[in-house]
């Protein structure tokens, strides 16, 4: 009867040692896990922070971009206007040739210019195109 007991008592031992084993175990597994939990929700702030300055960023080049192309615009209209006037006031019957030479040549050179601001124009608008599409299309927008 004795070997019974001390069987008992020691398969009771090896049990509780097992058990104390499992939970000592399962508590360095939870806070292993635990641990992870909160350096995933640090970076995932820090990507936050990240993406709101970028959009931030983005809304500023934008409303620069605009801003240089309404200008641009603005300019483009004040030129057209004032050629237009010129040829509505040029009179040839009065000019001399040096004079009417010098109207073409100076028609000519606004012609240029109107040409070259529309290609800036263009170049500004596929520009804020290009941006506009790589914000959406950034990893760090599609969270």
């Amino acid at each position: 009867m004795a070997s019974t007991d001390t069987s008992t008592t020691s398969s009771q031992i090896s049990a509780v040692a097992n058990e104390e084993h499992k939970r000592t175990v399962d508590e360095a597994f939870l806070n292993k896990m635990k641990g992870l939990v909160e350096r995933l929700r640090l970076e995932n702030a820090t990507l936050k922070k990240s993406l709101d300055i970028e959009r931030s960023e983005v809304r500023a080049l934008k409303a620069r971009n605009e801003s240089t192309l309404r200008n641009l615009k603005t300019e483009h209209r004040k030129k057209e206007e004032f050629l237009e006037k010129q040829l509505r006031t040029a009179k040839p019957d009065k000019t001399t040739d040096s004079a009417l030479d010098n109207k073409v040549f100076e028609i000519k050179k606004l012609t240029i210019e109107i040409q070259s601001l529309k290609s800036a124009n263009k170049g500004l608008q596929e520009k804020l195109k290009i941006k506009t599409k790589a914000l959406i299309n950034s990893p760090i927008a599609s969270m």
